[in-house]
């Protein structure tokens, strides 16, 4: 009897031993309240940033018809010129000779065509006499044609109203059937940015897709635009595309060769997570970590970032909608940490 007594005794503070162990572990286990987002996917595009140069839509390389001696330059580099100006001519001296000879040559065909003509008429001449005098007056006619073609242009003219962007010759130079002399921008047209693409940023544009532009020489405004032509083959040195940017807003002091910075906004637009900055811990190489709540518990997980959206940033990988992020009580939290959710903050970042 007194044995069972004693097993008792020892039975009853054994089990109250292990009640105070239970109730001591449960008692040292700590509870985080904390602030939570709830993860949301958003559509989102982005951006392509380039820097370019402003240039007149309309560039040309202005010339002569034919070779000769440069007998007068009128314009100088930088200057504007309106629609028909003269800018430049040849010595004029052999043209004319050449234009005299055909002249000359033409009025001869023509006699010898109304001799012809009489004569076959009387039954003097044969046919082939008069049709032979007919197909040389024909050829002197084109001949004067072509001199006085060659005349008038002999002198360059602005065909349009523009500015001249680089004199490539000098006076009493020597040039060239079809030598650029003078290198023209119409202003009468419109202005475009040209900007080197990746091909990795080309691949996301497509004509007609916006754009906002800033430039050095007017630090306070914002023009628009929208891309206008993509570039079809890349440059062999620098292996980019250059795209033009055609400018929707432009100004009355705009110059060829001004520094642009763009920004082209995609049509296209892409959807992945986003989280409010506050959730992100030890950022770096877009990459991040963050506290998720899981079955009542806080558990720590890298994730890949991607581009800034308002206050928040897009996540590309490792977290899925409609999961917990903690965004406030992250600096007293370890893995494995039990948290009370004490507020979601989804509406007020939305």
């Amino acid at each position: 009897m007194r044995t069972i007594i004693i097993c008792a005794m020892l039975a009853i503070l054994t089990g109250t031993g292990c009640r105070q162990d239970k109730t001591k572990k449960v008692t040292l286990e700590r509870v985080v309240s904390v602030k939570v987002y709830e993860v949301d996917s958003m559509a989102y595009k982005i951006p392509v940033r380039v820097s370019g140069m402003l240039a007149s839509r309309k560039e040309m390389k202005l010339s002569f018809k034919t070779g000769g001696l440069i007998r007068e330059i009128y314009v100088t580099e930088g200057a504007t010129v309106g629609k028909g100006q003269m800018l430049a001519t040849l010595d004029l001296s052999e043209i004319r000779a050449q234009v005299q000879q055909a002249t000359v040559g033409m009025e001869k065909a023509a006699r010898d065509l109304q001799r012809a003509e009489n004569l076959y008429r009387d039954s003097v001449a044969t046919l082939e006499q008069y049709q032979d005098a007919k197909t040389a007056w024909e050829l002197a006619r084109s001949r004067k044609q072509i001199a006085d073609f060659n005349l008038a242009h002999s002198r360059i003219r602005a065909p349009t109203r523009g500015k001249i962007l680089k004199i490539l010759v000098e006076t009493s130079e020597i040039t060239g059937t079809g030598h650029p002399v003078i290198l023209f921008a119409s202003t009468a047209d419109e202005w475009v940015v040209r900007v080197p693409l990746a091909d990795k940023d080309i691949v996301k544009l497509a004509p007609g897709d916006t754009a906002q532009v800033k430039m050095d020489a007017f630090p306070d405004e914002l023009f628009h635009a929208e891309v206008s032509e993509l570039g079809a083959i890349a440059d062999p040195v620098t292996g980019t595309y250059e795209t033009e940017l055609l400018l929707i807003n432009d100004h009355p002091h705009f110059r060829t060769g001004y520094i642009a910075r763009a920004v082209i906004y995609p049509a296209e637009t892409e959807k992945d997570c986003y989280v409010p900055m506050e959730a992100l811990l030890e950022a770096s190489d877009n990459q991040a970590d963050v506290f998720v709540v899981e079955d009542g518990r806080a558990v720590r997980r890298r994730v890949r970032t991607g581009i800034l959206v308002g206050n928040g940033v897009i996540v590309t990988g490792g977290l899925k909608a409609g999961e917990w992020v903690v965004t406030e009580g992250s600096s007293y939290l370890e893995q494995d940490t039990k948290v009370q959710v004490v507020h979601s903050i989804k509406e007020a970042l939305q």
